[in-house]
């Protein structure tokens, strides 16, 4: 399983093509966001469990905004992460699930 959402209920498997709120999104799990997904707001923040080298780089835009916001390092926004090992298992989690 490349990418797995682990939430209160149950794991889900989600796929790896897109953002990871896209997947999380099509999976029907609830990501928040006030920005529609352009890295401005900071609510879709997600922990990453395990699998972070599997995941783009932030760019020097997510990198500020966890920055302001006191991300931990194991912190992403969900709208500007992607998975570039598709071969690699990732978790994820967030507080709200």
């Amino acid at each position: 399983m490349p990418l797995l959402a682990r939430t209160r209920g149950r794991d889900r498997a989600l796929g790896t093509h897109g953002t990871l709120m896209a997947l999380c999104q099509a999976a029907g799990l609830p990501i928040a966001s006030a920005c529609s997904g352009r890295g401005a707001c900071a609510r879709c923040l997600v922990t990453v469990i395990s699998g972070a080298a599997a995941l783009s780089r932030p760019g020097i835009r997510e990198r500020r905004l966890l920055a302001r916001v006191g991300a931990g390092s194991d912190q992403r926004l969900s709208c500007q992460c992607r998975i570039v090992d598709p071969s690699a298992d990732v978790d994820i989690t967030t507080g709200y699930w």
